[in-house]
């Protein structure tokens, strides 16, 4: 198991953004920023402001930002003053990781970045950052438009919608369902967003704290551990055309009308309901006390009747090939999808 280290550690560690590219190791450290040092010869130095530092894995540091974002911003020839770090974003990454890691100022947090030595930690998993969706368009669960992101805050993102007559949604963050490369989707419809979170000014945190809400906190981070960091990635097309066997016959799935619908399989034995649809698998969630979820490949599915989804395995099967803590990889996505049974001609 890795151990939490203080930052005096981290001297000569390696460091890597999120996009999983090496950005040198650490050569010194203030309480402000760390100065990491790519290259031997040709030497890139940058000066990174410890908040946007997302944890230690046992090897190597992990920045939560790219690093064409890095080098843009902090890739300098001398430590710059400290003012220089001081935007609105930042001072919002402060206080998002001081609330989550209240110690983050004396040590490192824990970073499951990586394991038995395989980088897992990809754009994939940490999806669209959360100071990157500023002016994106939202949509509700019911594929109303709600506006623009207008400000992004650590409980909540507000948005505009309208330009004379302007309205504003206050949504907590863990409504936020996916990012599909072009929108953001909320998980409730227009009507209940309207009727919760339409606002003239900021609601107090004390508002988002409601079992519901909680529920639906801890059900997020059990699927995306790196949800705090950024939106998950989610499926772009409105439907997928399947060979349904055996009659050959076209179907068309909405992807968007899908979630919270039953899966069942191939011996008829249903297995929970539909949390998050992914670009290459549905994510399916089983039981409330102690939660199961199946990651299923797509190429399973065999039927959709409006009220459940069919996948072509039996139940007896379920738990030993989709189950899994964290989001598989795309290599042990694309294994389980060649696995699948071959549709009848």
């Amino acid at each position: 198991m890795t151990d939490i280290i203080s930052w005096d550690k981290a001297i000569d560690r390696k460091v890597k953004s999120s996009d999983n590219k090496d950005l040198g190791k650490v050569q010194s450290i203030t309480k402000d920023f760390i100065q990491a040092k790519e290259g031997l010869v040709s030497k890139n130095y940058y000066y990174i402001p410890k908040y946007y530092l997302q944890g230690y894995d046992g090897e190597n540091l992990w920045v939560s930002l790219t690093k064409d974002e890095v080098k843009s911003r902090f890739e300098k020839e001398k430590a710059p003053d400290p003012s220089e770090f001081e935007t609105p974003e930042y001072t919002e990454r402060r206080t998002t990781m001081t609330k989550e890691y209240p110690d983050f100022a004396n040590n490192i947090p824990i970073h499951s970045g990586s394991q038995s030595g395989q980088t897992t930690t990809s754009q994939d998993m940490v999806g669209m950052p959360w100071e990157k969706i500023l002016d994106k368009e939202v949509k509700s669960s019911d594929r109303q438009e709600l506006g623009k992101v207008e400000s992004v805050s650590s409980d909540y993102i507000e948005l505009k919608e309208g330009t004379v007559s302007k309205k504003h949604y206050y949504i907590p963050k863990y409504y936020i369902q996916g990012f599909d490369g072009k929108d953001l989707f909320a998980s409730l419809t227009k009507d209940e967003i309207k009727d919760k979170y339409q606002r003239d000014s900021p609601p107090s945190e004390s508002e988002f704290k409601t079992q519901e809400y909680e529920e639906q906190m801890r059900k997020t981070e059990s699927t995306y551990p790196q949800f705090r960091y950024g939106v998950p990635f989610m499926a772009k097309e409105s439907g997928v055309a399947l060979e349904s066997e055996p009659s050959g016959k076209t179907l068309n799935i909405p992807w968007d009308e899908v979630i919270h619908k039953r899966v069942r399989t191939t011996d008829n034995i249903d297995i929970g309901d539909i949390e998050t649809v992914g670009n290459e698998f549905i994510v399916v969630r089983e039981g409330d006390v102690k939660i199961h979820h199946y990651y299923i490949p797509k190429s399973y599915i065999n039927n959709y009747d409006g009220s459940s989804l069919w996948i072509d395995a039996p139940s007896g099967l379920v738990s030993g090939k989709f189950e899994r803590e964290t989001e598989p990889t795309p290599e042990e996505i694309k294994m389980m999808s060649k696995e699948a049974p071959k549709r009848m001609e």
